[in-house]
């Protein structure tokens, strides 16, 4: 009789949902409760909010410019540079609009803290974000 021969491959994908509130300053991560320092707020129709807390949760991280008020976010490959008051952005080197349909939408400092569109970003990062408009719940998924 031959032997049979089996291999078994495991795959290991990571995920993190992230779940936040328009109007609250706490998050969750996996179900772990975390905290942002201002909460995510709707402007020109989009979402805005203080990304460092996210994107550290993701494994990332945000570096802030003083001198030309640039916001760059690291996750893996990716890298993400954005200016207040500026609508377009570089992703990987490559500049885009941050949003194509509306040309209002661009980081800001609101109320001393610098807001960042988070669909962009996210989306930038590899990440996918649903939208619940009957309870204002942004979910966020990332693979790594």
């Amino acid at each position: 009789m031959g032997q049979w021969r089996i291999q078994i491959l495991f795959i290991t994908i990571s995920e993190k949902v992230l779940l936040l509130w328009i109007g609250r300053t706490t998050f969750t991560v996996n179900g772990s409760t975390r905290t942002l320092d201002s909460p995510p707020i709707i402007k020109n129709s989009r979402t805005l909010l203080p990304i460092r807390a996210v994107v550290e949760a993701l494994g990332g991280t945000v570096g802030w410019d003083a001198a030309t008020k640039k916001v760059t976010v690291t996750i893996g490959s990716n890298t993400i540079e954005l200016w207040i008051g500026k609508n377009t952005a570089r992703v990987n080197g490559v500049s885009k609009p941050i949003d194509s349909t509306n040309s209002k939408v661009m980081p800001e400092i609101i109320n001393g803290r610098t807001m960042l569109p988070l669909r962009f970003v996210a989306e930038s990062l590899g990440c996918d974000v649903q939208w619940n408009g009957t309870t204002k719940t942004i979910t966020i998924i990332y693979h790594h």
